[in-house]
Parts: structure tokens; C-alpha cells; sequence
């Protein structure tokens, strides 16, 4: 294996979007109607949040500014997890959540 793979072989798997450590989240926004879909990374993304009791987190949290193709106004995301590193609750100012379907229906074809 080359040392070239080595370092940015796993560079193609998040591509795809099949990395376990992916969250996806899937929004509008308010201005423009676009419809943006946004990877939040659960190892590299959150901060965790300690009680004071322990030496580790008891929740994380995500703070996201998240700006469109087709204009130019910001929507900021916040996201908080449990001590699993699954979300429990969600806050979005300049938009909305949307489901993935949603997003699937709403997002242009991709070029050929």
C-alpha cells in the first residue's frame, strides 16, 4: 500500500458518505427556499460538556453556520447529544429541519 492511500484513503469512503461517524442533517432555508444538506462529523464536530462530577462528557454540543448556494444568508444550527453522541435537541435560526426525502425531492439533479 502506498503511503499516498495511506494517509488519504479514507478520504473517498466520507466522500461517498458512508462513514460510520456521519450525522447528516437536512435543511431549508427561509429566504430562498434551497434545501442544503450538512454533515456533522460526531468525532471531530462536538464539544463535549462535563457535570464537573467526571472525567467525561455527560453531553456534546454543535454549533454550525450554514450558508447556501443560491444566496447568501447565514442559517446557524444548534444540535445537542447525549453521552452517546446521539441528538436530543435541535435549534435552527433562518431555516428549517427538513427530512431527507424532503431534500432528495427538492434538490436539483446532479449534472451529467
Amino acid at each position: 500500500m502506498s503511503i499516498f492511500r495511506r494517509l488519504f484513503g479514507g478520504l473517498a469512503s466520507r466522500e461517498r458518505g458512508d462513514d460510520r461517524n456521519a450525522l447528516w442533517i437536512f435543511v431549508r432555508c427561509s429566504a430562498c427556499g434551497e434545501a442544503i444538506k450538512v454533515r456533522i462529523d460526531k468525532v471531530h464536530d462536538l464539544t463535549g460538556e462535563f457535570d464537573g462530577q467526571g472525567d467525561y462528557p455527560t453531553r456534546y454540543h454543535v454549533s454550525k453556520e450554514i450558508v447556501g448556494q443560491r444566496c447568501f444568508r447565514r442559517l446557524h444550527v444548534e444540535l445537542t447529544f447525549d453521552a452517546q453522541k446521539r441528538p436530543v435537541e435541535r435549534q435552527i435560526t433562518g431555516g428549517e429541519f427538513i427530512t431527507e426525502a424532503e431534500y432528495a425531492a427538492a434538490a436539483p439533479a446532479p449534472p451529467p
